[in-house]
């Protein structure tokens, strides 16, 4: 009789663990390895090309649309990281994140920037311009032309900090794609970030 009540309590007991685990929030970083930093990332990216790592740092901004994007803070308030949600993770990083230390997920992957990208970019600013005039007028529209495109927290996260011009903006592109052409042969700019698998929002 012991007997047989001991291996249904062990059974009940194997059940509960079974199906606590069945129930942990998806969204909970399920990789236990050291954090990699911002800064080794942001340093060397082409180093964790395609690896998925696990890093850790204070949310300083969360894209307005949506959520999808979120950065890092490394050392310093130039080193950024973005971290793109995905579906596997509800599409979105929720708004509390922003400036607590966050922990991440993801494969670390390369976006690309070419001359034919910069062209198709100017073509659509100056659809949207011309949009603008049409719709608010010729100084609503000017205003536009000479704003550059995109936050703060993203221009600085491609190099981009101190610009404030589209104009100017295209004109970086040109000149970084151009260097890089002559001295590596790659007639492209790179930029790198995190597709996240998984997070977790970090008590202090």
């Amino acid at each position: 009789m012991k007997k047989s009540l001991f291996l249904s309590v062990f059974a009940l007991i194997g059940m509960m663990l079974i199906t606590s685990c069945g129930n942990k929030n998806q969204n909970e970083t399920t990789d236990n390895s050291v954090a990699v930093s911002v800064d080794s990332v942001v340093a060397n990216p082409e180093a964790y090309m395609n690896d998925t790592i696990t890093i850790e740092g204070v949310v300083s901004h969360l894209c307005a649309h949506g959520g999808k994007k979120a950065f890092l803070l490394g050392s310093d308030e130039n080193t950024l990281l973005r971290c793109d949600a995905t579906p596997e993770i509800g599409g979105a990083f929720p708004q509390e994140c922003v400036q607590q230390k966050m922990k991440v997920t993801g494969v670390v992957v390369e976006s690309r920037l070419t001359e034919e990208d910069v062209q198709q970019f100017e073509a659509q600013h100056a659809e949207q311009v011309k949009m603008i005039a049409e719709q608010a007028g010729a100084e609503q529209a000017a205003e536009v032309d000479k704003a550059a495109t995109g936050c703060d927290t993203e221009r600085k996260a491609q190099g981009q900090g101190d610009i404030d011009s589209f104009a100017a903006q295209i004109a970086d592109y040109r000149a970084r794609i151009a260097e890089r052409a002559e001295k590596e042969g790659k007639p492209y700019l790179s930029s790198y970030y995190v597709v996240a698998s998984s997070y977790e929002i970090l008590q202090e």
